[in-house]
Order: C-alpha cells, then structure tokens, then sequence
C-alpha cells in the first residue's frame, strides 16, 4: 500500500513537473518574441533614419546640378563633386540595408543577424572617418576658394558666418544621428547576447 501511495505521488509530482516545463517553455517562447520584436522595432528605426537620408540626398542632387551652379561664385566641378558624393552615400545606403533587413529579426539565425548588425555599425564608423569628414573638408576648402575667386577683395564675413553656422549645424545633427545609430545597434547587440545566455 505504501509502494502504491509513493508511487501515486511520484507520478503526480512527475505530472507537475511536466505542466511547469511546459509553462516554462512558452514563457521563454513568448520572452524570445517579444525580443525579437523589440529587436525587429530598433531595427526599423535605423532603416527610418537611412530612408529619410537618402529621399533629402536624393532632393539635393537635382538641386546641386540646376540651382548651385546659377549662384553667384560655385564652380560646376564642385556641384559635380558634392553629386559624386551624394550618389556615393546613396549605392552605400542602400547596400548595407539591403542587408541590415528589420524581418531577419523576427525569423532569421541570431548569428546572421548579429554579423549584419555589427556590419552594419561598422560601415557608419568608417564612412564617417574615411568618406564622410574627408569629403566635408574638401567641400568646403573648394566652396571657399570659389567663393574668394568670384569676389575677390569683398567682405565675405556674412558667408563665412553663414557657412560656419551650417558647419556647426550639420555637425550637431550629424553627430547626434551617428550616435543614435550606434546606440540603437549596441542595444540590439546586447539583445542577441541575451538571448544567447
């Protein structure tokens, strides 16, 4: 009787034991999506940021090659120059998020999906070190050697002041987008690690 009482017991704690794997088991699907989703929603925030840079890039092309070279000083090379440059930032736009897809997030292999975050995060590192600020420098050296060249001996206090206001406006914004995209993919980063745990 007593075998059979211990036994009764142990198939029930064994039955529990069995609804608590279970339970625990879609709580940790349900935690995983509800992560990827998070992960998936930090994603489109950067594709946001990429699609509203490439529809103002793609606004200023057209006016670098009609409005620029109408006013007064700007050479046509450097208008051709800054649209070089601008087709340049939309190819590389578009290619790493062509990669850097928000669906991967919710179906793809964590791996993957790490490797194009990381991808990602790095291609905005070195497209500001090596294209973005070295072709700001440029830019401007030109734009100011045309503008000494089309009004030589003038006062040109008030575009010098206008475009060191728009240096310094564009380096604010610049550099806070730059760091909001980091941020976000440090935070989708630290994400997949936890879920890897």
């Amino acid at each position: 009787m007593k075998d059979y009482i211990d036994s009764r017991e142990l198939q029930e704690m064994k039955e529990q034991l069995a609804i608590l794997t279970q339970k625990l088991e879609k709580e940790t699907i349900v935690n995983e999506q509800l992560i990827r989703q998070s992960m998936k929603d930090k994603a489109s925030s950067i594709r946001r940021v990429a699609i509203a840079e490439s529809i103002v890039t793609l606004v200023m092309i057209p006016y670098f090659i009609c409005v620029m070279p109408e006013v007064g000083g700007i050479s046509t090379s450097l208008c051709y120059f800054a649209c070089f440059f601008m087709i340049l930032a939309l190819v590389c736009n578009y290619y790493i998020h062509s990669r850097f897809r928000p669906d991967k997030f919710t179906k793809g292999n964590l791996l993957e999906v790490r490797k194009d975050t990381l991808t990602m995060k790095r291609f905005y590192i070195n497209w500001l070190k090596f294209i973005g600020l070295p072709f700001i420098i440029v830019f401007f050296c030109w734009f100011i050697h045309d503008i000494r060249l089309a009004y030589p001996g003038e006062n040109l206090n008030g575009i010098y002041g206008g475009m060191g206001f728009g240096i310094l406006l564009g380096t604010i914004i610049g550099s806070i987008q730059f760091k909001k995209i980091q941020n976000t993919a440090n935070g989708i980063l630290e994400q997949i690690e936890d879920m890897k745990v």
